[in-house]
């Protein structure tokens, strides 16, 4: 009988914990059962309340779930990583368990399985749920990452619900990069990828642990390890600021001449004045930001080179 492993991340979940393992349970397991073993792998990401005692608690009753305790809090995508690492289904499936991931559609990712695809992506198709600043950042996000990664289609309005082959796990696992983005690495190994639509539905309790800071940090990541293409940004920079000077420096020449001729006469040092601080301020913004895109690259060789693991597992808990 294949086993499915369901990986789950949680984060200060105490709200969540009870009524998690009795939807996956009602949802999930009890549609699949007969046809197939399951494992929960819930990962606790330093948890500062109640959630590992509630989920040790649990286990008594579900001898499916698999407790993930973390050294620390790591945040989401490390603890994806944790969970690739342990779980030992022959596919996996992770989701947030906060339940927007709508547990209802596991069944139909694992018919696609079974009819050869895969990696089985779920696709969200209204995102009405998300405030305006959350969709257009999103949706520009996505279309920048499909722009400067022409050969690897990362697909937009997919987080990191989808149903992974084990074949694609045990390639992901062996990818080397510490800061782990699953949505971007999925796409990168490739194999043969269907699609779900879904729509996510509002937390059921508790509050969301993902600030603004992590979707920042996620896509400033997402970028550095798909492409390098953000440094021709630099280059192409350069080439403006050398037509920039070369064009300054044939003005400066012909005023020179006409002054010498009297035909100019420079009269308004104020305006003089004010154009070059603009100028100063326009050049020095151009070096500023080829500056800040080749620190993103620099900083990733100097975590790279330092290899310090992306995530350490303090204690796996089976019954």
């Amino acid at each position: 009988m294949k086993k499915i492993s369901l990986v789950i991340p949680m984060y200060n979940e105490e709200p969540m914990v009870s009524l998690l393992i009795a939807t996956l349970k009602e949802k999930v397991l009890s549609v699949l059962k007969d046809k197939y073993a399951f494992e929960i792998v819930a990962l606790n990401d330093g948890s500062k309340d109640k959630t590992l005692e509630l989920l040790q608690e649990e286990q008594k009753e579900c001898p499916e779930l698999v407790i993930v305790d973390l050294s620390r809090n790591w945040g989401q995508e490390p603890a994806v990583r944790a969970g690739l690492l342990t779980a030992t289904g022959d596919c996996v499936i992770p989701m947030d368990a906060d339940l927007q991931d709508p547990p209802e559609v596991i069944p139909l990712m694992v018919k696609m399985w079974e009819d050869g695809f895969e990696v089985v992506n779920a696709v969200r198709v209204s995102r009405k749920s998300d405030t305006s600043f959350k969709r257009d950042s999103a949706g520009f996000f996505y279309r920048y990452l499909d722009k400067i990664s022409p050969k690897v289609k990362i697909p937009g309005n997919v987080n990191n619900f989808r149903l992974i082959d084990r074949r694609v796990v045990d390639e992901v696992n062996a990818l080397s990069e510490s800061n782990r983005v699953l949505r971007v690495e999925i796409p990168f190994v490739g194999f043969k990828t269907g699609a779900v639509e879904i729509v996510r539905a509002k937390r059921a309790k508790g509050e969301s642990h993902y600030p603004l800071s992590a979707m920042v940090n996620l896509a400033k990541n997402s970028i550095v390890n798909i492409s390098v293409k953000p440094l021709d940004i630099g280059l192409k920079i350069a080439l403006c600021l050398a037509i920039f000077f070369c064009l300054s420096g044939i003005v400066e020449l012909v005023m020179f001449i006409l002054r010498l001729t009297s035909v100019f006469n420079i009269g308004d040092l104020a305006l003089w004045a004010w154009l070059v601080i603009n100028v100063i301020l326009f050049v020095g913004t151009l070096i500023t930001t080829v500056l800040a895109v080749q620190s993103l690259y620099i900083g990733k060789i100097s975590e790279e080179s330092a290899h310090k693991p992306s995530v350490i597992i303090r204690e796996v808990i089976r019954k």
